[in-house]
């Protein structure tokens, strides 16, 4: 149980940080080179804990369609489907924090990451449902006969703006992991097929290899929690 000031000192060194941007090729650099408090850039604190709150990803930026039938692209132009997933990955590094594929024996990641999975179920792959082309929609819905009336009347679609998305409502003492203090310094932001491991960036399926559908936004919640330096004290 902690006294009034011991509170205090908690939340001092507690944050709640925000990031936000949108990049082409789905690449943000962050600068967290300005420190907030005493208790972010001491020598009395080098360590921290981290959490990833939420992140969430849509292709908003694209100037032509919207985001309306965003599909995941490599950096040679191919389409990526992403079955199992998005990787967000970060270059903060911790040991304590491993991401291993099926079938490998050493861990293919390790650092502060998460897995972005899609909002409404989609792939990220264009396809048909019941013979109509669903262009990477989040919900398609097939008509009725063609021709008819109203919204059941002919063979339409309906869309919903897909999103990638990640949250964790743990604390950040259950869920963070162990990492170096990175206030004074800048990190780097990158997504990836979980699958392939290829770096991919949002683009529109209809508009495909058109730059200005390429359009990837991120919002990015972090959590940290400054944690004092041991001493020999300590029991």
């Amino acid at each position: 149980m902690r006294n009034r000031r011991e509170e205090i000192n908690y939340h001092n060194r507690k944050f709640k940080m925000v990031f936000t941007g949108h990049d082409v090729d789905a690449g943000w650099v962050f600068h967290l080179d300005q420190p907030p408090n005493e208790f972010a850039f001491s020598d009395r604190y080098s360590q921290c804990l981290i959490q990833i709150r939420r992140a969430h990803l849509s292709n908003r930026a694209d100037t032509v369609n919207h985001g309306l039938d965003s599909q995941f692209s490599n950096g040679a132009g191919a389409v990526e489907t992403c079955p199992s997933g998005v990787m967000l990955t970060t270059d903060i590094r911790c040991n304590n924090r491993r991401h291993y594929y099926v079938d490998t024996i050493d861990a293919t990641d390790h650092g502060v990451f998460c897995m972005l999975t899609s909002k409404f179920g989609s792939s990220g792959d264009g396809g048909n449902f019941g013979g109509i082309p669903t262009n990477c929609c989040a919900l398609a819905a097939r008509g009725q006969a063609a021709g008819g009336a109203g919204l059941q009347g002919g063979n339409e679609n309906l869309h919903l703006v897909n999103a990638w998305e990640y949250e964790d409502t743990r604390s950040i003492e259950e869920a963070g992991v162990l990492c170096h203090n990175p206030f004074g310094k800048k990190f780097e932001v990158r997504l990836k097929s979980v699958d392939t491991g290829e770096r991919v960036f949002l683009t529109s399926e209809a508009n495909f290899g058109v730059a200005a559908s390429n359009g990837s936004c991120l919002i990015l919640e972090l959590d940290l929690l400054m944690l004092p330096n041991p001493t020999p004290n300590d029991k």
